[in-house]
């Protein structure tokens, strides 16, 4: 399988240091050594600081850029950051990486096209990353889209990007002494000095599966901080649009931000399942094609060993299902748990951000050229249901075992008959309306199906207005004429009778041409506003 330059220099440091298979790591919850794990649940941060970052979309597409940016608001801590680019079509990891924020600082990269089409991402940053990016950029991960007739390259270049706190490294102040962690990823006159023996020693060949250990390597437990931003910007057709990140904070019963658990894996291609069934995937990851153990069909409700569609490597982890603000939990073989988890993990996240409407603005008006796109994003789908790309197949998680229903079925989600390896979901109805109150209700045609009720099709999907596309779509791209030329809209996610909603962010992306700008003078503009929705 081809490897990029990053996938590559974390398999060269494993071999050699002669640490294939060996790495090790846990869930762990703070009590005595670490702050106490008190978080018990997940909101959306109206002010836009928490644990966990959501990018709702990236494109390199159509000569795009992609620009994040990453601040530690924290500053007295420094944070241990996962961040995992995943595709646009089933959520698939292209590229992952541990960023090491100091107190008060920032991170930024940028996402283009390379010159084989393969998406990259670049970055001026001096913060820390494990491993190191390269000064050219890096080329995104292509291994695992191994798809017969799927686009490669175009893949790479759409879908969204989650970024996690996995744990705190606290400064002096409060360990009474700089530990050899915070010294090597510290700025010194605007540099950190990320020492590369410590950073290896922690996110190589880290056996942190202890409260203790983690504790006297100098961590603490992750207590969020973070904020996030994005832009999309195209030189060219002179167009910027720009938004904030989706922001989830770990709380308590009272909605308080807190504490949650440690979730610092290596970053390493070490497999969590060497296949002697002795650390299952299934306790860090809900991911259906990663399950390496499954519960029988009753009566036979004990788990059994099962080959996984993917071998989780450590890398993967910690991903949005790895217990955070649930008690971790282990299964074995011939274990009668009835769920793991990292399943009621993966619901608790979609409570948060389940939606039952979403509503925005649009505009085709002729006169000034406007084009409109429509972003919609899943973070937490893959959690329920992927595809294996071995038969075009829907694989899916078990139910969550007391915290929500599943809202990704066999009965409610289709694979896509015009483009392969694509999971939709129905919304329940949309209406569309002008700016003088006359309203279309279910009557607008969606193409390239042709039915006259969206289709969610694929992890993050762009539904263009009219004949433009605004971001240059390819993956999961579809089309709608909604009957005016300026209005709103409102897609109905209540996702059947139940009301439980589906997991969608995202925003309305709308293009402006002013026409009569004199000679030399910009006349395209960028509008983009986030969905607005009920729960």
């Amino acid at each position: 399988m081809k490897k990029n330059v990053l996938a590559l220099s974390i398999a060269a440091m494993i071999g050699g240091l002669g640490l294939a298979g060996g790495a090790s790591a846990d869930v762990i919850p703070g009590a005595t050594k670490m702050t106490p794990s008190n978080a018990s649940k997940f909101s959306v941060s109206e002010g836009g600081v928490g644990h966990i970052l959501l990018v709702p979309y990236f494109t390199a597409q159509d000569g795009n850029m992609s620009v994040i940016h990453i601040t530690n608001t924290d500053q007295t801590n420094g944070k241990v950051v996962k961040v995992r680019f995943r595709g646009a079509a089933n959520s698939d990891d292209i590229l992952d990486f541990t960023l090491l924020l100091s107190p008060g600082d920032v991170w930024t990269g940028a996402v283009t096209a390379g010159a084989d089409g393969v998406a990259q991402l670049a970055t001026a940053d001096k913060s820390c990353t494990y491993p190191a990016i390269p000064s050219g950029g890096v080329s995104f991960v292509t291994s695992r889209l191994t798809a017969a007739n799927m686009d490669v390259a175009s893949n790479t270049r759409e879908g969204y990007i989650e970024i996690l706190n996995t744990a705190d490294i606290p400064g002096p102040s409060v360990t009474g002494t700089a530990t050899a962690l915070y010294t090597a990823t510290k700025h010194v006159n605007g540099v950190p000095p990320c020492t590369q023996s410590v950073l290896d020693a922690n996110f190589l060949n880290n056996n942190y599966t202890t409260e203790s250990a983690a504790a006297a390597a100098g961590f603490d437990t992750p207590s969020g901080g973070l904020a996030g931003d994005w832009y999309i910007i195209n030189v060219p057709k002179t167009t910027t649009f720009s938004g904030v990140t989706t922001t989830v904070k770990a709380t308590d019963n009272n909605g308080t931000s807190a504490n949650a658990n440690f979730v610092v894996f290596p970053q390493s291609a070490a497999a969590v399942n060497d296949g002697s069934n002795t650390t299952l995937a299934v306790n860090y990851t809900a991911d259906p094609l990663m399950a390496d153990a499954v519960q029988g069909v009753a009566p036979a409700t004990t788990f059994a060993a099962v080959t996984p569609a993917i071998r989780a490597g450590f890398y993967d982890l910690p991903d949005l299902s790895t217990p955070y603000v649930v008690a971790p939990g282990t299964i074995a073989i011939g274990d009668t748990n009835s769920v793991p988890a990292p399943v009621d993990q993966a619901a608790a996240l979609t409570n948060a951000i389940a939606v039952t409407s979403i509503y925005n603005q649009y505009a085709v008006e002729p006169g000034i050229s406007a084009q409109t796109d429509w972003v919609f994003s899943m973070p937490t789908r893959r959690y329920e249901v992927a595809v294996n790309y071995s038969g075009n197949q829907r694989v899916f998680s078990p139910a969550p075992s007391s915290l929500s229903v599943a809202r990704f079925t066999s009965s409610n989600t289709f694979m896509s008959n015009v483009v392969p390896y694509e999971v939709c979901v129905n919304a329940d109805g949309q209406s569309f309306f002008d700016r003088e109150e006359t309203g279309k209700t279910n009557s607008a045609v969606f193409s390239p199906s042709q039915l006259q009720s969206y289709s969610f099709c694929g992890e993050t999907s762009v539904l263009s207005f009219g004949t433009g596309k605004v971001l240059g779509a390819q993956v999961a791209a579809s089309s709608v004429t909604p009957g005016f030329l300026n209005g709103w809209g409102i897609m109905n996610t209540q996702n059947g009778p139940g009301k439980q909603g589906l997991p969608i962010i995202g925003a309305s992306f709308i293009k402006l041409v002013n026409g009569a700008a004199q000679p030399g003078v910009s006349g395209t503009y960028g509008i983009s506003f986030p969905h607005r929705y009920t729960k």
